[in-house]
């Protein structure tokens, strides 16, 4: 998931170029895809009841084909997109609970005061971790020194402020699904090839927005399968044309990991200027949160197997390239995923910008190929 606005900085040149850099020598000798000429069968994503794309047909390469598609989506990101150049300043409340296998969990709460991409204010409380963090003048200030914000602080802030990433669509797909008695077009959206004949239902490199084309407003949000984000407007905020939903929940395998409820959005009149402005005790080099990304890591499989077995792995990674916090998105107890997440957790990757102090969640595709 809000007062401030940490800001998440995107930085689509820096995602796309997040190339693996393997911190040992074992593992960086399994980054080579398989050979072109001996196919592999790949596992399908495993069924789940969220998962609305269930058959998909392929989006032609013409304008005239993806112009429709395109704009269904940014009519949901417009409507979701209440931070932008010249929007109205807000200050929004936000409760939550989480759970899982992370560094933090438990009950939180949010608010965020956003008066423009230049003065900002958050503050957020997540079980035994808190912290204030004021934005002036492009840097962020923080009332103490921490090495990470929680994973699932970062979940609730795509999932409330940056839905619909801005980024290339190369590869389109549309299903249409019930939903809740109304039908929605679910889009499905990747950077890699396709061979629309040989595939029906969801692929692990696609992302899904669900939205319903009459409102414009998005339901259903998967970065990847097995992990989706619930949008329920029932009772909805209206903040100037932007259409608040009233409860967030996010499941992972299944589980229910977050659920939030946007308590109040309101205009932010009358600040009063030293709550946005730094006091020279705040903490500058604090972890920044930036967009979500995507990539492959390629492994051998065990035991001489002929399957390409793909395990998505949620983590967090720092501006070093080193994991700090990483968990399955669908966890159920084999030994290839958890071999998957020991794995990511002893990887290394690209790091960020030197300086920028970049925290970057991330699903790692792990891909297991028999040698």
């Amino acid at each position: 998931m809000l007062t401030s606005r940490v800001i998440r900085v995107y930085l689509p040149g820096l995602a796309f170029l997040f190339f693996l850099c393997l911190s040992t020598a074992s593992l960086s000798q399994v980054q080579q895809p398989a050979p072109q000429n001996s196919p592999l069968h790949v596992s399908p994503p495993s069924a789940d009841p969220l998962e609305l794309a269930t058959v998909a047909k392929e989006v032609g390469n013409t304008p005239q084909d993806r112009s429709p598609v395109l704009e269904l989506m940014q009519r949901a990101g417009q409507n979701a997109d209440i931070r932008t150049v010249g929007a109205s300043p807000f200050t929004m409340r936000i409760s939550f609970s989480t759970s899982g296998d992370v560094l933090y969990t438990g009950s939180g709460e949010s608010e965020d005061t956003w008066i423009s991409w230049e003065s900002s204010r958050w503050s957020a409380r997540l079980g035994d971790f808190s912290m204030t963090r004021i934005w002036s003048h492009g840097a962020a200030f923080d009332d103490r020194q921490i090495s990470i914000i929680p994973l699932r602080l970062q979940m609730l802030r795509d999932a409330v402020f940056w839905p619909v990433h801005a980024r290339e669509h190369d590869r389109l797909r549309t299903a249409t699904a019930d939903w809740k008695g109304r039908q929605v077009t679910c889009v499905l959206s990747s950077g890699e090839g396709i061979q629309a004949q040989e595939i029906i239902g969801r692929r692990w490199v696609e992302r899904e927005f669900c939205i319903d084309p009459k409102s414009g407003l998005l339901q259903i949000l998967s970065d990847a399968p097995g992990i989706y984000v619930v949008y329920d407007y029932t009772g909805a905020l209206e903040f100037h044309g932007h259409t608040v939903p009233r409860q967030i929940s996010i499941f992972e395998g299944g589980r229910n990991v977050l659920e939030a409820h946007i308590d109040s959005i309101v205009d932010a009149e009358h600040i009063a200027t030293g709550l946005l402005t730094p006091t020279p005790e705040m903490v500058r080099q604090n972890p920044i949160l930036s967009a979500a990304m995507r990539f492959p890591q390629v492994v051998p499989l065990p035991h001489g197997a002929a399957t390409m077995q793909p395990v998505i792995v949620h983590a967090v990674v720092g501006e070093d390239g080193k994991v700090l916090d990483a968990e399955l998105v669908s966890d159920t107890g084999a030994d290839l995923q958890r071999s998957a997440l020991e794995l990511v957790k002893r990887s290394s990757y690209r790091p960020a910008r030197p300086g920028s102090q970049l925290q970057r969640e991330a699903f790692i595709n792990v891909k297991f190929v028999s040698q």
